[in-house]
């Protein structure tokens, strides 16, 4: 009897114990989304949580390093031991982007418009690098801004590479509408990943922004998963949809020339030359 007293009182604190550490991330991810520091009532009301909740935890990670509190304001910031846990993740984006940067200044003078570098961030993607279109009107490309999976055509060559029940997944989840043209609707959007398999690339036609239209291909490592994108972008008058293919194919011819230096072979490459033992 005592045992059975004793197995819910287990699980109690096993789900207070998750539920703490969910809220620290919240904190952790509303620090990140400001440049500015933020004290505790306004951490409180960004992240939906307790002021005693908020005030609790960030002692916890301020003892711990991953937040730092400014002695003038009292407010906070992330901390140093951030960067420290961010290292290796850090490093594998430098060597990324070391390589991928000489392929991204030719394409980027090829077609005239901004060239991006992408990486899978969670639900989304993020881009890590950029290169400007010389143009005056030019689609921004912000390094760092996290965008949803589903109206950018980055997101979309992620989406049409991941595992299937990963796609499954995100495909039941609610898919925000962020302009007319944006695809909502999972059998469409099926359809369209089915699409970028067939042809090696994704597309987006004003699904993120009106007026912008971007086309992305993949970038493979060794073993042959996809770890980045290199995206086009630029806007719907110049970059029109009878370019796009045209485009693509630049895209892509520098998104195999990245795969290629990361140690990727492709699979016809490597029929032709069978390692035998």
């Amino acid at each position: 009897m005592e045992e059975e007293k004793r197995v819910p009182k287990e699980t109690s604190r096993r789900r207070e114990g998750v539920q703490a550490v969910k809220r620290a991330i919240t904190i952790l991810k509303t620090l990140g989304e400001e440049e500015m520091e933020l004290g505790v009532s306004e951490l409180a009301r960004r992240s939906g949580l307790q002021k005693s909740t908020v005030h609790r935890l960030l002692q916890t990670l301020q003892r711990e390093g991953l937040v730092e509190q400014n002695p003038e304001t009292g407010k906070y910031r992330l901390g140093l031991e951030i960067l420290r846990l961010a290292g290796t993740v850090l490093r594998e984006l430098e060597d990324l982007q070391q390589v991928a940067r000489p392929f991204l200044r030719a394409l980027a003078e090829e077609c005239g418009e901004t060239v991006n570098l992408t990486i899978l961030a969670g639900d989304g993607v993020i881009n890590v690098d950029r290169i400007p279109s010389p143009h005056r009107v030019r689609n921004i490309g912000w390094i760092g801004r996290k965008m949803p999976l589903h109206c950018v055509s980055a997101g979309k060559v992620f989406l049409a590479y991941m595992p299937e029940e990963e796609v499954e997944r995100f495909l039941n989840s609610k898919l925000p509408r962020l302009t007319k043209y944006t695809i909502t609707d999972p059998a469409k959007l099926r359809e369209e990943l089915q699409r970028v398999r067939e042809l090696g690339y994704g597309v987006g036609l004003e699904e993120l922004e009106e007026g912008l239209n971007a086309v992305a291909a993949p970038i493979r490592d060794y073993r042959g998963k996809v770890v980045a994108a290199i995206s086009v972008s630029g806007p719907s008058f110049r970059l029109t949809r009878e370019k796009i293919p045209e485009v693509a194919e630049l895209t892509k011819r520098a998104a195999d020339e990245v795969s290629r230096h990361l140690g990727y072979v492709p699979e016809q490459e490597r029929s032709l030359f069978p390692i035998t033992e």
